[in-house]
């Protein structure tokens, strides 16, 4: 089934989007690094880790690497990677534009 979703998102349109949202994560992060850093945000340091999963899956996935082996496909997959994106990048903008 995983693999299954993964070949349904492997599309060019979706890995563009991954790949411009994992890039604005890392933009993000190397703007304005307090805002993620755990002894200056509101994030948890597993919740720091996790963008940078989600960073890393999404550039891998959005460059069109696709691993063989089946573990590599399920460690970065890109579907989780993109949820967390969402959640990221949301969480900056909404600690840095609105308040």
């Amino acid at each position: 089934m995983v693999d299954k979703i993964y070949s349904s998102m492997h599309k060019g349109p979706f890995r563009i989007l991954i790949l411009f949202m994992a890039f604005a994560m890392a933009f993000c992060v190397v703007w304005d690094p307090t805002l993620f850093a755990s002894n200056t945000s509101s994030l948890s340091i597993w919740q720091g880790l996790l963008l940078i999963w989600a960073t890393c899956s999404g550039i891998i996935f959005g460059i069109g690497f696709l691993p063989k082996n089946a573990f590599w496909r399920y460690l970065f997959h890109p579907l989780p990677a993109v949820l967390i994106l969402a959640c990221g990048l949301f969480y900056f903008f909404r600690i840095s534009f609105i308040s």
